[in-house]
């Protein structure tokens, strides 16, 4: 399962009919709970969400989802897959070479570093606190959540990284503070975050 160099895949139409539409490994429904939980907790945090970059946006569960909660939302997509970028009308480009003036109150980042070689995973990082005035909605599946089988392996992608929650927090811990529940707050962010709302 643990991999040397860096997992290569081709995110093509192949890829995505496989694990995005014969046998989801995730659903529009868990994708709108978890878009719901963090509008919300970021309300709670003060943290107002009025734009949101999907780093790493596949076919848009995001996107979707954000729509429901509020159209006034404006969200940017961006994708290394040149055929989803095709299909959907994405923003080509990886998650590490992503640059813009622009700063996004929220960003989404799902299952996405698992792809990824330690040192693009650190320059992704570097790159989303870059962009991020507010927040980070990060989820990976870690060597926790596979030890403990809380993840069903045989629904999944098997060609990943996978690492432990420990290796990502740390590398988060430069820019963000965690917030619990997948949220991570920008350091410079005038978030309200109390004691027992900070995860470690």
């Amino acid at each position: 399962m643990k991999h040397k160099h860096p997992v290569r895949r081709d995110f093509d139409r192949g890829f995505f009919k496989r694990f995005y539409e014969d046998a989801a490994v995730i659903s529009e429904d868990d994708v709108f709970k978890r878009a719901c939980f963090v509008i919300a907790y970021l309300s709670h945090l003060q943290v107002p969400v009025h734009n949101v970059l999907d780093a790493g946006c596949g076919t848009g569960l995001w996107q979707r989802a954000l729509g429901q909660i509020d159209t006034d939302i404006e969200y940017l997509g961006i994708d290394p897959s040149a055929y989803l970028c095709e299909e959907y009308g994405w923003f080509q480009s990886s998650v590490a070479d992503f640059r813009s003036r622009k700063k996004f109150d929220l960003v989404v980042c799902q299952d996405v570093m698992q792809y990824m070689g330690a040192a693009e995973v650190e320059k992704s990082f570097a790159a989303i606190a870059a962009v991020c005035r507010g927040a980070l909605y990060f989820d990976v599946p870690t060597s926790d959540d596979i030890d403990d089988r809380l993840l069903d392996m045989r629904r999944t992608d098997k060609s990943i990284h996978v690492r432990s929650a420990a290796w990502y927090r740390k590398r988060l811990a430069k820019d963000f503070d965690n917030a619990g529940g997948g949220v991570f707050v920008m350091k410079s962010a005038n978030a309200v975050l109390l004691a027992l709302e900070r995860g470690r």
